[in-house]
């Protein structure tokens, strides 16, 4: 296959009882794995980074949206699965609309504690310069709560108003919604507490597909009946970030490194490559969630 629109993937899941992964990458070995595991389990899938990572002030080295965008782009179109490429969670216009120019074939914008006007306005621009882009608008009602592992605190979300969301995609024409119904940013060793209810509701009040950020924190059987009452794609990163470290940590813990080869250590791609070890452990994760997703064997359906 090659790139595909993500607002295709979202309808041949929500046809077929399925959920399409979106899950969040930061270098090279983390994007690959996410291909690594799509196509071993043959699922279509999204791809794509952070746009308020990219575009961190704090960044010691600036980053270029156009090589992000380059270089998911030229991963996709190599892929055996459907692929879409998405800039997710940007809270600035201008990296969107560069990401919209360097490849990126959906985008989201997202500005916690911003009132309802401000984000429809923004989003019926995101939506008119997508569209003629050929690109996808993801937009977010309601703010998920995050958590932080080093004080196990959350902080304020606000579950979505089935009126408000309602309102919102009817007024942008946004090509898929998430949604916050007890789902969690950041959340690690615990699992999130879902209003099922209120997603029953959302799905009657929105044909827009539905979106479940916050992945990492949800319970593998809460998925089977999210899927069931109408989500169409989840997120997941933070999850995918731990795996990485993990392995690293327990690489550089449990080998004498001053006896090996630099080269085997890093660059090689044997087994000894702890780069190689990470997107591995990261494949296998992918692989299981994507077993839950229930997006195992669609890429043919396609």
């Amino acid at each position: 296959m090659s790139l595909v629109s993500m607002p295709l993937l979202l309808k041949h899941a929500r046809e077929n009882k399925y959920a399409v992964g979106y899950f969040e990458s930061w270098n090279l070995e983390s994007i690959l794995s996410v291909i690594d595991a799509a196509e071993k389990m043959n699922s279509p899938v999204i791809i794509g980074f952070g746009g308020m990572f990219l575009d961190n002030r704090e960044r010691l080295i600036p980053e270029n949206i156009y090589h992000y965008g380059a270089l998911g782009k030229a991963i996709a179109e190599q892929a055996k699965v459907p692929v879409a490429l998405l800039l997710n969670e940007a809270d600035e216009i201008p990296i969107l609309v560069k990401g919209l120019k360097a490849g990126f074939n959906a985008v989201m914008y997202v500005k916690e504690h911003a009132p309802l006007e401000h984000i429809i306005e923004v989003n019926k621009y995101l939506v008119r310069t997508a569209h003629y882009c050929g690109a996808s608008v993801e937009a977010e009602i309601g703010e998920l709560p995050s958590a932080d592992i080093s004080t196990n605190i959350l902080s304020e979300g606000r579950n979505t108003d089935p009126d408000e969301a309602a309102y919102f995609v009817e007024q942008t024409g946004v090509d898929a919604l998430a949604v916050a119904i007890g789902n969690v940013h950041l959340l690690e060793g615990r699992k999130s507490s879902i209003d099922f209810e209120l997603l029953k509701t959302l799905r009657e009040r929105v044909s827009t597909p539905l979106v479940l950020h916050g992945g990492t924190g949800v319970s593998g059987e809460d998925f089977r009946t999210l899927i069931e009452l109408g989500i169409s794609k989840v997120n997941v990163g933070t999850g995918l970030k731990r795996i990485f470290i993990n392995t690293l940590r327990d690489y550089l813990n449990n080998n004498g490194l001053d006896k090996l080869d630099p080269h085997d250590i890093i660059g090689k791609g044997g087994h000894k490559d702890m780069l190689c070890r990470a997107r591995t452990a990261m494949t296998e994760e992918i692989i299981s969630f994507m077993k839950l997703f229930r997006s195992e064997n669609q890429a043919k359906k396609m």
